[in-house]
């Protein structure tokens, strides 16, 4: 770190930065300090130059000079509008942790024929006569009958239709009770609404 005090200026420079500080403590008769990170020497008025080992006497001048920095201005406060984007992303994230705790256990290639197999075993129970391509070729690939094939997947929907539409009501009901605060809710009343 490289240091200088100009006490006619009543500035501290550190690393070419220089800021005006308050030098009265400062001895009477000496005009400048150079330091430049290993060695340096104080200038007087009245007296020659003399070496300097150490910055620690200069110390509070750094310090003082530190202080002075530009203070960046406080970001403003978010706007509700921000704040119930917050709390609806929130809500949203812990609605889709909950989710994907009840299917954790199935692949996404899976989850996603889960709306083709409830087609085909509603459509198979209501007219066995129906033409199902995925259940002929599950049923077959599992080493099951076609109706045994069919009971699984409703007793599947059965189980998982009423969990995840108890899970979407919740959000919803949350989502819902962020929206009545209106334009202008606080972060507090925000907070209150937890999943």
């Amino acid at each position: 770190m490289r240091m200088t005090i100009i006490r006619e200026d009543g500035i501290v420079g550190v690393d070419g930065i220089f800021r005006r500080i308050d030098l009265s403590a400062l001895q009477t008769d000496i005009r400048a300090v150079q330091w430049n990170g290993v060695s340096g020497h104080i200038e007087y008025d009245t007296a020659a130059n003399t070496p300097l080992e150490s910055i620690a006497d200069f110390q509070s001048f750094i310090d003082a000079w530190m202080a002075a920095a530009p203070r960046s201005p406080a970001p403003p406060p978010p706007a509700p509008s921000e704040l119930k984007a917050a709390a609806l992303s929130r809500i949203n994230a812990a609605y889709q942790a909950a989710a994907n705790a009840m299917t954790n256990e199935y692949p996404e290639e899976e989850i996603g024929s889960w709306a083709k197999q409830e087609a085909e075993a509603r459509a198979w129970l209501r007219d066995p006569g129906t033409a199902t391509p995925w259940m002929d070729a599950a049923a077959a690939g599992r080493g099951i009958t076609k109706a045994q094939l069919a009971a699984k997947i409703i007793d599947n929907i059965n189980l998982y239709a009423p969990a995840h539409g108890a899970l979407t009501g919740k959000r919803q009901k949350l989502r819902d009770q962020i929206a009545a605060l209106g334009d202008d809710p606080t972060q507090a009343q925000l907070d209150a609404i937890q999943w």
